[in-house]
């Protein structure tokens, strides 16, 4: 089954084979003849059912979490009024020049009426709003890694499309980029500071606590808005267009501090955020546990190559039945 080559391929002895056969120059690559000629062993129908129901359940899990996270969403943008909010379509707009003075910008895109729209519809909500500056605590103070000591790094390739923390690097204080500078702690919110992956953004938890980040992220908490609030709100359109809007720059284009902290949010009634909170919670936890079940998947193909396979069926079911 393909789920089970999958498995095999991701685990210890499937990675070994893909290393063996890699070709190396300037950047490691793999060729369609040296594929063939990986050893791939022949898994019994019965592992192999077992691993494919490990898979799928897997993603259903996280089909789930996409889902939930979806209703957060859509529970934030109900209760400040963007469920349906489109911008209204004008090409041509026109703004004076004291505008692009005060403004500091003589870009059009800057101008477009769209993010005025969007400013407004904010401002409308009954809640009340404030500028992100005075919502939030913003951690830029650099902090310098100890050369011998070991650091959980964390950069934009790390950030899932759910505001999750997929995965990170570890390395001793000397073998990390100049950028890991950025000391998280849970319940921070990570905020790509990058124009082109501004969605990336996520929330820390524990298992990322006291990790370090790259400079390219704004790093948040907030007392008055609750880190799962604060995380969908700015992957969302009230906060994307924003980000987007703030964004300035020639080499590499980006939004700074002082635009972050002007970047417009509501002031989200307690409730709601009661119910976001609850909502991104459930959609973490089915991730985490999609990500078990795949791992499991792993494992079982590893015991069954290290032993045998019914010992592999039984430890995997074993691990899968209370999923």
């Amino acid at each position: 089954m393909p789920t089970a080559l999958v498995a095999y391929l991701n685990c210890k002895f499937g990675r070994a084979e893909i290393e063996k056969h890699l070709m190396v120059s300037n950047q490691a690559n793999f060729s369609p003849a040296k594929f063939r000629e990986i050893l791939v062993p022949r898994l019994g129908q019965a592992l192999q059912v077992n691993v494919d129901l490990a898979f799928w359940e897997a993603f259903c899990k996280i089909r789930a979490s996409k889902q939930i996270y979806g209703q957060a969403q859509e529970t934030l943008l109900s209760e400040v009024g963007l469920s349906d909010w489109q911008p209204q379509r004008q090409l041509p707009f026109v703004k004076s020049f004291s505008d692009s003075w005060q403004a500091g910008r003589m870009d059009a895109e800057y101008f477009q009426p769209k993010y005025a729209e969007i400013v407004d519809a904010i401002m409308g909500y009954a809640g009340g709003w404030d500028t992100l500056g005075n919502l939030v605590n913003l951690k830029d103070k650099n902090f310098t890694p100890a050369d011998n000591t070991e650091y959980q790094y964390i950069e934009l390739a790390n950030i899932g499309g759910n505001g999750e923390v997929t995965d990170c690097m570890t390395e001793q204080g000397q073998g990390l980029p100049t950028r890991a500078r950025r000391k998280v702690e849970t319940g921070d919110v990570i905020v790509s500071s990058i124009e082109g992956s501004l969605s990336s953004i996520a929330l820390i938890s524990d298992e990322y606590d006291q990790a370090l980040c790259s400079t390219g992220f704004h790093v948040v908490n907030s007392e008055s808005l609750n880190s799962e609030t604060l995380l969908v709100l700015l992957k969302s359109i009230a906060g994307q267009m924003q980000l987007k809007q703030g964004c300035s720059g020639t080499i590499l284009t980006a939004i700074n501090k002082d635009a972050f902290n002007q970047v417009v949010l509501p002031k989200v009634a307690p409730e709601t955020q009661t119910q976001i909170r609850q909502l991104v919670t459930e959609s973490a936890a089915l991730r985490r546990e999609s990500k078990r079940l795949l791992e499991c998947a792993k494992r079982a193909v590893e015991i069954a190559i290290e032993s045998d396979e019914p010992t592999a069926i039984a430890w995997l079911e074993g691990e899968t039945a209370t999923s």
